[in-house]
């Protein structure tokens, strides 16, 4: 992977741990008790499925080769393979009773940060 990717996949863990933080904040002062550990192992289980998988992007992203053709193969293959594996550990969330909103939450959360790393930056830019 490369400095650059290396540096928007950490920024991008940093800002996805603190928003995951303050969603749990919010979920352990007012979502009902009864499933709330359900909730909070959503939220978490939501934001890891959306860091492997942009970890997965980073990846495909850093071995495309110069190729126009083997880059598409490589592109359709790894989105084929990001999708099935979001499918698979959404299903096992699920299957593990976890919250499905809270799960959902977790890779809102994960994109937001891309948002948040997108702004802070053209505003550093702009300086």
């Amino acid at each position: 992977m490369s400095k650059g990717l290396k540096q928007i996949f950490k920024q991008s863990l940093i800002y996805t741990t603190v928003i995951v933080v303050l969603g749990a904040i919010l979920i352990a002062l007012f979502w009902p008790s009864v499933s709330r550990m359900n909730a909070l192992l959503g939220l978490f289980w939501g934001a890891l499925i959306a860091l492997c998988g942009f970890s997965l992007i980073c990846h495909m992203v850093s071995n495309l080769s110069q190729s126009i053709q083997e880059g598409k193969k490589k592109g359709r293959s790894g989105y084929f393979l990001r999708y099935a594996f979001y499918a698979v550990s959404l299903a096992l969330g699920a299957w593990l009773h976890f919250s499905l909103i809270t799960m959902l939450l977790g890779v809102v959360a994960q994109k937001a940060s891309l948002v948040l790393y997108t702004l802070i930056n053209e505003r550093i830019k702009d300086e």
